[in-house]
């Protein structure tokens, strides 16, 4: 199949390949540890979020209840569509 010069340059080719591969291994391990403490920061930047947004949830339906009752009030309607707004987001703050 092939001749002992192309199987000497394939294996040769192949041990060539191998090297570079440990070496880019040995870089990702490298910039792998460089960024754990990046990773640190974020994951507490994402529970943050996540916390604020619940907080943010019962808030916003309060403040668009306060906002519009800055304004003139529309009748029982409006009460009653503020109600189902408020409701709906303590249903979704209870759920999780």
């Amino acid at each position: 199949m092939f001749g002992y010069g192309q199987l000497t340059l394939l294996q040769q080719r192949k041990s060539a390949l191998l090297q570079q591969c440990a070496a880019h291994r040995r870089a990702l391990i490298t910039e792998a540890e460089n960024l754990r403490p990046v990773a640190g920061w974020m994951d507490l930047g994402i529970d943050v979020v996540r916390k604020a947004r619940t907080g943010w949830s019962v808030l916003g339906p309060l403040l668009s209840v306060w906002q519009t009752r800055k304004q003139e009030s529309s009748g029982f309607v409006h009460k009653l569509a503020d109600a189902f707004s408020i409701a709906r987001s303590l249903t979704a703050l209870w759920k999780r």
